[in-house]
């Protein structure tokens, strides 16, 4: 009769086990995804014309990391604290842009990717800067969240922020905060 031997298989499990467990971690320890901004942080989004890019928001708190994999700060930028993501994207149309078109249409955006939708009847919303614009719940399976849109001349912004309740409970202040820096200059 042949004998078996496992230790084969338990050495492969291991590989497996260190790599699919470990590696994220090491990741994660070593900041492997994110750059830590330090509060008052500004971020700049948007193409530069003369070395400036058109869409500023300030950070107002520490624990906020901007995620290196999913920005390009030529049209986006993604912020991650705590199990929660803050996006911002800019908006160039093709013709005139207002909020509420922006709104309907981040609606079937948010929508179409099938985790969240956003609340039917927005609010209005000023930033510090007197910038006007729509804002509203964000809601999904084991997501919460808010989603803010604004529009100035030929230019536009959307916001998106949600993650698991608990975690987007504890930084929504710090989430309006920082809606509320939103500053879109003339392009």
């Amino acid at each position: 009769m042949a004998r078996v031997r496992w230790w084969g298989t338990g050495l492969v499990a291991l590989v497996l086990l260190v790599l699919g467990a470990g590696l994220p971690l090491l990741d994660k320890a070593l900041g492997g995804r994110g750059t830590p901004l330090a509060p008052g942080t500004v971020v700049s989004v948007g193409t530069e014309r003369d070395g400036v890019r058109p869409v500023t928001f300030v950070v107002p708190s520490p624990g906020w990391v901007l995620d290196r994999a999913d920005t390009s700060l030529a049209s986006n930028a993604e912020l991650l604290s705590g199990g929660v993501v803050f996006s911002l994207s800019v908006v160039v149309p093709l013709g005139s842009v207002d909020a509420r078109k922006l709104w309907n249409g981040l609606g079937r955006i948010v929508a179409a990717g099938g985790h969240a939708r956003v609340r039917a009847q927005p609010v209005p919303i000023t930033t510090a800067h007197g910038l006007t614009g729509l804002t509203g719940g964000l809601a999904g399976r084991r997501r919460a969240g808010m989603a803010t849109v604004f529009a100035k001349d030929t230019l536009g912004a959307t916001v998106t922020a949600s993650g698991p309740p608990h975690a987007y409970r504890e930084v929504a202040a710090e989430v309006e905060a920082m809606v509320r820096t939103i500053r879109i200059a003339a392009p």
